[in-house]
């Protein structure tokens, strides 16, 4: 049974997304297009993925990876019909083109499918001649003649599984995004979690499916999305997350699901920041690690009213007490950045308060960020240590880069 009711119980299993093909797509002219600040060693970032996907074995945790996952559903005919169907919706070929390459990719191995449909696919990846010459005037005349131009765009923001979909009580939200540099991601992973056996066989929820076209969802990301307990999210109001969704969603949850209400925290809709997870994480059952800003800021707390269309939505004064009160705690342990405000800079950039909590007290955080990993062992935190120079600069950290699917209920 997948379920998620809590930040901070023991982690049990999780999806894990290791990039190749995709970052080495990523080139100076096209990063930022693509969401990224920088192109990243490759090599490297992998080699850092693989140890933090071996630190999480270590702590007992079972590691699913994304192309495994892509892999085993495409082996379903009419799964990979249907991920076809969408992913070419989703960009723009004149109808004759998107049919060659659909029937091109239709017939392919699975491996190679899966590998671009998740990292990307240019034209001089093609193996049919034949294919790549009807193709080439197209991209000749709309491309500068550029041999590489993508057919299907890469996905290097796969790396960060938490944004496109989140599991939330007995069910998940399938996550529509805001930019559409992503939104292919959102329906890969619909794919997984509507035809893999894995999860084909277990009863859940979908609160929230971004896949579905016809609805036009807003788009919510679950780097917003906090279980902090089990009967209270925490929702960040972000430059990706807007109001319009959380109360979709709350709508939905309130009614079925048996959470009672939902916190929404307005934060800076700026790079530094797309996430509420960013700046703010839960790493025991009254303390957060935060960045966020010292200056008054807006949060609203969300309730079903007398009808499962109504919502009771009202401004709090305080964010932290009515947080404190929404766990059942007398006072929060509120635990800022470290050291000077250089320092502090720095590693909110680097994702200092984005750690990701396997068991009450038990966190994984990059090595790099040294102030607040000292701070944090000082206050009694125990602290796994990840390497992520290359990975760091996708701007995420180990909150971001996992999809928890299991926490232990307690």
């Amino acid at each position: 049974m997948y379920s998620v009711f809590s930040e901070i119980s023991p982690l049990k299993k999780v999806i894990l997304h290791r990039p190749n093909l995709s970052l080495r797509y990523l080139t100076p002219s096209n990063c930022q297009s693509l969401l990224f600040d920088d192109v990243l060693w490759v090599d490297k970032a992998n080699e850092e993925h693989r140890a933090f996907s071996l630190s999480l074995t270590k702590e007992g945790v079972e590691v699913f990876l994304l192309h495994d996952l892509m892999a085993e559903t495409l082996l379903i005919n009419h799964a990979k019909e249907w991920l076809l169907a969408k992913i070419f919706n989703a960009i723009s070929l004149p109808p004759s083109m998107t049919q060659l390459v659909l029937e091109y990719l239709t017939h392919l191995d699975i491996k190679k499918l899966s590998m671009y449909l998740l990292g990307g696919l240019t034209l001089h990846d093609l193996s049919d001649p034949t294919l790549k010459k009807q193709l080439q005037p197209y991209f000749y005349q709309h491309n500068d003649k550029d041999i590489n131009h993508f057919i299907l765009a890469p996905l290097p923001n796969h790396l960060f599984t938490r944004d496109t979909s989140c599991w939330i009580g007995n069910g998940l939200s399938i996550n529509p995004m805001h930019y559409p540099a992503r939104q292919r991601e959102t329906y890969n992973m619909a794919a997984i979690y509507k035809f893999h056996p894995m999860f084909k066989n277990s009863e859940f929820d979908i609160w929230y499916d971004g896949s579905n076209e016809k609805d036009n969802l807003p788009s919510i990301e679950g780097g917003d999305v906090l279980v902090i307990s089990n009967k209270c999210l925490l929702i960040g109001l972000s430059q990706r997350t807007s109001l319009q969704a959380i109360s979709l969603l709350a709508k939905k949850l309130l009614s079925i699901e048996k959470f009672e209400k939902i916190i929404a925290v307005d934060i800076p809709k700026q790079r530094a920041s797309m996430h509420l997870d960013t700046l703010f994480t839960m790493v025991n059952y009254n303390t957060f690690c935060s960045a966020l800003p010292s200056e008054a800021f807006r949060a609203w707390s969300i309730a079903l009213g007398d009808s499962k269309d109504a919502l009771i939505i009202n401004q709090e004064k305080d964010f932290f007490t009515y947080l404190a009160r929404s766990l059942g705690e007398k006072k929060l342990h509120i635990i800022p950045l470290a050291g000077d405000i250089f320092t502090q800079q720095r590693e909110q950039w680097n994702d200092a308060s984005n750690v990701l909590t396997i068991a009450p007290g038990k966190i994984l955080a990059y090595e790099q960020n040294t102030e607040m990993n000292k701070k944090l062992l000082s206050l009694g935190l125990d602290v796994i240590e990840i390497a992520g120079s290359e990975l760091g600069r996708g701007r995420g950290g180990a909150r971001c880069m996992s999809c928890p699917i299991e926490r232990e209920i307690t």
